[in-house]
């Protein structure tokens, strides 16, 4: 399985989601602390679904691994997170790379152009294990949608590890209108309630 489609029906699962109704609830934040995770905490601005899926990952020879996704859509954007054990320390790097490769990919692979990817730096999450490869990124574009029209896509995604459990924090929405304080504001409380109680 190449990276393309590591994690092809995740992403798709967040695609729809950010896709679905014209209208969404407000932002209602809540702590979530995701299973299988090692004492992580996250903040949501909605209650998130979960999803679980088996799958091989590129440069992890063994059996396949378990990804696990929670996602919700609040004003008019989709937060999600999602995060997979790699058994050994040696594979954190690969995982970590491979988590940024696979979004990319999937990006492009719908969008009549490449997105720009924009990286702004290394991700700051409280009690995270540090990694060189633990980055902060920002993808803009479009997507088709039904009959030929196209929509803006901004995507901000963090992607760290905590030992051997590696994770990618994302949200997706429409580019935010200039000088929109609410809308950095509100992606700025969710990448800060990430934290390790440990």
């Amino acid at each position: 399985m190449t990276t393309t489609t590591l994690f092809k029906g995740l992403l798709a699962a967040v695609v729809v989601s950010f896709g679905l109704g014209a209208c969404s609830p407000a932002l209602d934040w809540r702590t979530v602390r995701p299973e299988a995770s090692a004492s992580l905490e996250t903040l949501f601005p909605c209650k998130p679904d979960r999803l679980d899926r088996s799958l091989q990952l590129p440069g992890l020879p063994g059996p396949p691994v378990v990804v696990h996704l929670l996602s919700c859509k609040a004003n008019d954007a989709t937060w999600a997170l999602s995060y997979l054990e790699v058994g050994e320390v040696t594979r954190v790097s690969s995982a970590l790379a491979a988590m940024t490769q696979a979004m990319r990919d999937n990006l492009n692979a719908v969008a009549p152009q490449p997105f720009v990817a924009e990286d702004l730096g290394p991700a700051k999450v409280a009690g995270m294990t540090p990694q060189a490869l633990a980055r902060h990124w920002r993808f803009r574009g479009q997507r088709p949608l039904e009959g030929g029209r196209l929509e803006p896509l901004e995507v901000q995604s963090w992607h760290f590890a905590h030992g051997l459990t590696v994770y990618q924090a994302s949200v997706w929405r429409h580019p935010p209108p200039a000088g929109g304080k609410a809308h950095a504001d509100a992606v700025e409380t969710f990448a800060a309630g990430l934290n390790f109680s440990d």
